[in-house]
């Protein structure tokens, strides 16, 4: 019977731990997740109006009249709504915020998740090349603070020195 009890409290807390929630701002609005990139754009008709929860990169940012305009560089979304680091990208989309967000804070690089609803394909151009961009009204955006690489502390490397981190450890720091 303990058994069971162990197993099942084990259960729970990986269930727990093993689920990544969006953020709060994305959480306050309904929207249809993992819905292709592709899809949308091939018939923009069947999602029109329709929520998306959609990120990536930010490729421009400007400030108009009206609020703030996103170009983004689509990418997957892993399970917290985070755009994967990666380079698979089907396009480019355009978020219109209602809101001003400063480009010097949205700048380009920057990862950003938007909440918004669908409003059909946008003519516009990457450089010289025409393209239609999907077009969403940004009904809430995310923006995603710099991920940082941290490392142990520098002399504790893994190496084969497991009891003294690296071997230069005792010229850079000594023994005492």
């Amino acid at each position: 019977m303990n058994l069971k009890l162990i197993i099942l409290t084990l259960q729970l807390l990986f269930l727990l731990y093993g689920c990544a929630t969006l953020p709060k701002p994305l959480q306050e609005y309904e929207s249809l997740k993992n819905v292709p990139f592709s899809v949308v754009k091939n018939n923009p008709q069947k999602y029109y109006d329709k929520p998306l929860l959609w990120g990536g990169r930010i490729t421009n940012c400007s400030n108009i009249e009206e609020g703030t305009l996103f170009e983004i560089l689509h990418l997957p979304l892993e399970n917290d709504g985070h755009p994967s680091e990666t380079d698979n990208s089907e396009g480019r989309f355009i978020a219109k915020s209602k809101n001003f967000l400063d480009c010097a804070v949205y700048a380009k690089g920057r990862y950003l998740t938007v909440v918004g609803r669908f409003k059909g394909l946008k003519e516009g151009k990457i450089d010289q090349m025409p393209y239609s961009f999907p077009l969403l009204e940004a009904e809430a955006t995310y923006l995603w603070k710099k991920r940082v690489k941290t490392y142990p502390h520098p002399y504790w490397r893994p190496s084969i020195w497991l009891w003294y981190g690296h071997p230069h450890w005792w010229f850079e720091y000594g023994p005492w």
